[in-house]
């Protein structure tokens, strides 16, 4: 008796491995952005660019675990309570990845669209707490000072990250053949 993992053609093979080798690259991008972020002073959110070019591609429970490594390192690089950002960013992933999946086309202006929601609502929800719950009557000092230029920063590092990750999106999911789709298309048992 044959095992699923036995029946496996070249193409299904083929294609497992290219789409492990994708996600490495783009958590490996997602981790790699943390690095600009540790210098201290307002800084753009280099992840959460790199997380919604994973949520362009990928399942949303890949997505999730995507949001929850750039969550936390948004924390840790920026001194935010460990975990504030990592359950923002699974929840948008989560949302982004099935925006993209269901709704979306994964390209430029869609992702600089869903990066903008997500960097303008963090900062309006981060807005919100610091002035109404933690440091009342210093909103407008830590929006026009840190807030507003880190989101802006971060749109632009958008452009950036993108750029970065598309030839990692290019490469791996360029058309497949003939023989590829039919392996994706096999069912499996």
């Amino acid at each position: 008796m044959k095992t699923a993992r036995m029946g496996r053609t070249v193409a299904e093979k083929r294609t497992g491995r290219r789409n492990v080798l994708r996600k490495v690259l783009g958590m490996l991008l997602l981790l790699l952005s943390v690095v600009p972020m540790l210098g201290g002073g307002v800084c753009a959110l280099w992840t959460i660019p790199a997380a919604m070019c994973i949520c362009m591609y990928e399942k949303p429970e890949f997505c999730m675990a995507a949001g929850v490594i750039g969550g936390l390192a948004v924390d840790f690089a920026c001194g935010y309570p460990l975990g504030a950002n990592a359950i923002y960013m699974v929840c948008f992933c989560t949302v982004a990845s099935l925006l993209f999946a269901h709704l979306l086309t994964p390209g430029f202006l869609h992702y600089l669209f869903v990066t903008a929601v997500c960097t303008l609502l963090r900062s309006g929800i981060h807005y919100g707490f610091s002035a109404y719950f933690f440091h009342p009557g210093e909103g407008n000092v830590l929006w026009t000072a840190v807030l507003w230029p880190s989101a802006k920063k971060t749109m632009l590092a958008a452009f950036v990250i993108y750029l970065l990750y598309l030839p990692v999106a290019k490469l791996l999911n360029r058309r497949v053949h003939s023989m590829d789709a039919a392996a994706v298309q096999r069912p499996t048992l």
